[in-house]
């Protein structure tokens, strides 16, 4: 079976949909449908004191590349700091979580390989955004839909 073959993308900064997912706005960088499947990227903003907790994707293996501000990242029980230019893979299958413990908003990339991802932003976006309630039954759910599993 031949791989989906991508057109070249080029998308201008501050450019693409953006998700409100929860607390993090994530703005979708490129779509798996601009990369044939192969990755999606996002540009997220995770606000000071905020973060999520542990969980576990079964399905895509994440990379995260930090812009501007300090992100903690814990891997496999290890965590992390890191700053701007640095660069941190999850694989898939290894329960991670991210904060920020700054007062400052933290801007980071996260990409997702295989793409597709963007899908459960947009879900958690349409259930949760423009100032509705969250709820976290319906939020495990999404989670689960999405093949990751939480702590």
């Amino acid at each position: 079976m031949a791989a989906s073959v991508a057109s070249p993308v080029v998308r201008p900064a501050h450019e693409g949909a953006v998700y409100q997912v929860v607390n993090h706005p994530a703005r979708c960088v490129m779509s798996a449908e601009d990369t044939g499947g192969a990755y999606s990227l996002f540009e997220v903003t995770c606000p000071p004191g905020d973060g999520v907790p542990p969980h576990t994707h079964t399905t895509e293996d994440e990379t995260f590349i930090v812009l501007a501000g300090e992100l903690i990242l814990t891997v496999g029980g290890v965590e992390h700091t890191l700053g701007p230019g640095d660069v941190a893979f999850g694989p898939r299958g290894i329960p991670h979580r991210f904060e920020n413990r700054t007062e400052a908003a933290t801007r980071f990339y996260v990409m997702t390989t295989p793409g597709g991802f963007e899908r459960f932003f947009a879900e958690v976006d349409e259930a949760f955004g423009e100032g509705r309630q969250f709820d976290p039954r319906v939020f495990l759910g999404i989670i689960r839909k999405h093949h990751m599993l939480t702590d």
